[in-house]
C-alpha cells in the first residue's frame, strides 16, 4: 500500500464524483449481467462513506450500515495494493464501534476473485441466495470479530 494513502470521510462536494467513481466500477465488473443497462447503484448519497484517497486521487470507497457492509469498490488500476483490505478493515472497525460482533456483506456469487479477497480476511460464506430483484446467485458472507475481555 502506497505510504501517501489516507482513508478519510467523503466530503458533501465530493458526493457526485464518488457516485460516479461507483458506477464505473460497477460498469466495469457487473456490466454483463445488466446489458444493455446501465448497472443499478442503490446508493445516491455517498457523504457517510470512507474514502482512500491518494496523492488527491480517489481509488476506493467504502460504506457500512448497522452490521453490513455495503459497499467496497477499488479501481482496477488500485486493487492488489492492500487499499481494498484497509478499506475492508475500516469497516469491519466501523461495525464493531456499533456493537456489532458479527460482520455481513453480500457479494455475487461468480465474483470469484471478490469472494476469495474476502476469504482470505477471515469472511465465510453463510448462505447462497438469488437476488430479490435481478435474480443473479449471491452469497452472504459473514465474519465474527472476537470478543473482547470483560472489564
Amino acid at each position: 500500500m502506497s505510504a501517501e494513502m489516507v482513508i478519510r470521510r467523503a466530503l458533501p462536494s465530493e458526493n457526485d464524483s464518488v457516485h460516479v467513481l461507483v458506477q464505473a466500477i460497477a460498469d466495469e465488473t457487473f456490466a454483463h449481467l445488466f446489458a444493455p443497462s446501465q448497472v443499478p447503484i442503490g446508493e445516491a448519497n455517498w457523504v457517510s462513506a470512507w474514502l482512500a484517497v491518494s496523492e488527491e486521487e480517489i481509488v476506493g470507497v467504502t460504506m457500512t450500515r448497522a452490521e453490513w457492509i455495503s459497499d467496497l469498490w477499488v479501481r482496477r488500476e488500485s486493487r492488489r495494493t492492500g487499499i481494498g483490505g484497509e478499506l475492508l478493515a475500516h469497516a469491519e472497525g466501523e461495525i464493531r464501534s456499533r456493537g456489532h460482533h458479527t460482520f455481513r456483506l453480500r457479494v455475487v456469487k461468480w465474483n470469484a476473485r471478490a469472494v476469495k479477497f474476502y476469504q482470505s480476511h477471515g469472511w465465510r460464506v453463510q448462505r447462497e441466495f438469488p437476488h430479490e430483484k435481478f435474480g443473479h446467485w449471491m452469497f452472504e458472507v459473514t465474519k465474527s470479530s472476537e470478543m473482547l475481555p470483560a472489564s
